[in-house]
């Protein structure tokens, strides 16, 4: 093979401002004048001139720089159009060889697309007369599996996960959907996304509320329309009381949470009066529940960002090895994945920089009591980490003043809309956790 070697002369450039010293010596005393001087509506033609002298001076001073700029970047510039004109020759064969190479490789992907589906197939009794759709959904092929890189245990374990995964929520569907099954079934297929199925079956029950308002009115209410309350006691291992909390969600009940006797060693703040904390957020890997022999959810994220006098002052976004696999339609949630985590520090290691990021500060978060401080606390206690912060939660504050306000719902994402606070990529802790930040001093404009 033939080598090419640029043969190119360089000579190294020496740049100074010989009388730098001088100059700044002379602008330091031309300056001072200038330092003593008012300015007002009554001196603006003083005011003008010194704006004209100055400008003078700095303009003289910066076109100096400009030229010298201009002489250095002049050798380099047809140095470079050189170099592009003998790239030009290499990419003319190049491109048509590249063609012909993409050309083969979209066959071989083809190929192992069939590969895939066919496997697909031969697994996907479970999803019984859903099994086109959720093949056809957007969200469910991963591209890597059609790549040569991609081997055949991994996207096969894979497959198996997402059609195991889809067969769990669509049996919670057909369980808990009631009159809007349908509906939650298409909507669940277009995305395999469960996470965002709360939100529509609630605008799904306000659409039949309205359609129905007529028989409402008349006396006739249907019963699956009405309006219900009741009180449960839940009790049980840790995990199993998170996990059945998972499932109102998931259900789209409304719940508030009266008393919690789950174990917790951190001081409740029930009002926002400081300004001078941490915010946090987590992310999980999530779980498939112990009824189906999975294992509780393990913290994957901690983003933090630290205030003080009302000032963000520093931020911190921690990825963590959760010691197991990430469910994954709560990776499409957060894009969080297992090949981001698997080099990741261990939880302990990430706890001890959160609780040094924290020191001394209350932690703020939205929802964190019947949430993100159990996986806190649990994971700490599994690693010897001490916490001694106390904790004030927005979402409980923000419950207290939702109905003089008129909310819909106090979800951070709704809180953030009506407080015109941006979300670039919500659901990642991080930008939760900045987001909250601008949340909890809203909240406490309004308390006041």
């Amino acid at each position: 093979m033939n080598e090419l070697n640029l043969l190119s002369t360089e000579r190294p450039g020496l740049v100074a401002i010989d009388n730098f010293e001088q100059l700044k010596e002379t602008l330091q005393g031309l300056m001072a004048r200038y330092a003593g001087r008012a300015y007002g509506p009554e001196t603006l033609v003083l005011a003008k001139n010194d704006k004209k002298e100055l400008n003078r001076l700095r303009t003289q001073i910066d076109e100096r720089r400009k030229e010298i700029k201009r002489t250095y970047l002049a050798p380099y510039n047809e140095f470079e159009a050189k170099v592009k004109e003998l790239l030009a020759l290499i990419d003319a064969p190049l491109d048509e060889i590249k063609a012909v190479v993409a050309e083969a490789d979209e066959r071989e992907r083809a190929t192992k697309r069939e590969e895939v589906h066919a496997f697909f197939l031969a697994k996907a009794a479970a999803l019984d007369s859903f099994a086109d759709q959720v093949w056809n959904s957007p969200a469910f092929a991963e591209s890597k599996w059609f790549t040569k890189t991609c081997s055949a245990a991994l996207w096969q374990r894979e497959v198996t996960e997402k059609i195991e995964a889809a067969a769990r929520e669509l049996e919670i569907i057909r369980m808990t959907g009631g009159q809007h099954t349908a509906a939650l079934t298409e909507r669940y297929l277009s995305s395999l996304d469960a996470a965002e199925l709360t939100e529509y079956r609630r605008k799904l029950s306000e659409a039949a509320t309205v359609a129905d308002a007529p028989i409402a009115q008349a006396g006739r209410k249907d019963a699956d329309q009405r309006t219900a309350a009741v009180t449960i006691h839940v009790s049980g291992s840790m995990d199993d009381v998170d996990y059945a909390l998972e499932l109102l969600d998931v259900a789209g009940v409304d719940w508030d949470l009266l008393e919690d006797d789950r174990p917790g060693y951190m001081r409740e703040i029930a009002e926002p009066s400081f300004d001078s904390f941490v915010c946090f957020d987590i992310e999980t890997t999530g779980t498939f529940g112990a009824a189906n022999g999975d294992g509780p959810a393990e913290i994957t994220e901690i983003g933090a960002v630290k205030v003080i006098d009302g000032e963000i002052v520093d931020r911190q976004d921690w990825l963590c090895n959760p010691g197991r696999r990430i469910v994954p339609q709560i990776a499409r949630l957060t894009h969080i994945t297992d090949d981001m985590v698997a080099d990741a520090p261990t939880i302990g290691e990430v706890l001890c920089s959160f609780r040094d990021f924290s020191a001394g500060l209350p932690l703020v978060g939205h929802n964190i009591k019947r949430s993100d401080l159990h996986y806190i606390e649990r994971a700490a206690r599994k690693t010897g980490v001490t916490l001694e912060n106390e904790y004030f939660d927005t979402y409980l504050f923000a419950k207290t003043l939702q109905k003089a306000n008129g909310w819909e719902n106090v979800k951070l994402e709704t809180l953030s809309a009506v407080f015109g606070i941006a979300q670039p990529d919500a659901h990642r802790a991080w930008c939760d956790a900045e987001a909250n930040v601008g949340v909890y001093f809203k909240l406490k404009q309004l308390e006041v």
